[in-house]
């Protein structure tokens, strides 16, 4: 009986020791919509090559591989991928190189 609150008092303490690491923990940073906004920016590509049904999901995954790129959306239909980025990580260019080694060659549309 001894034992067993000697293990629970050891456990409490324990628990109760990291606590206050816990509680100091920095807080996280918030970004408003606004300021994400800011820093966004969104490019049309023309990529005439799909001609499939896996075609677009290829061209999106290509293009989401690539580091600062926040949201894809292929238009089968349209033979188009409309692609929100971060300008300050990546470039319309490499974005448009990630669809091109992909195998599906993207120009940005005008």
């Amino acid at each position: 009986m001894k034992r067993l609150l000697i293990a629970m008092a050891g456990f409490l303490a324990v628990g109760v020791s990291g606590l206050p690491l816990i509680v100091s923990a920095p807080a996280p940073v918030l970004v408003s919509s606004a300021q994400a906004a800011e820093t966004e920016r969104a490019a049309t590509f023309d990529v005439p090559g799909m001609t499939c049904a896996l075609c677009p999901v290829t061209v999106r995954k290509a293009m989401e591989g690539v580091e600062g790129v926040r949201q894809v959306e292929v238009d089968f239909d349209a033979r188009t991928a409309t692609v929100v980025f971060d300008p300050s990580m990546t470039t319309i260019e490499t974005i448009a190189a990630a669809s091109t080694n992909a195998g599906y060659p993207a120009a940005v549309k005008d």
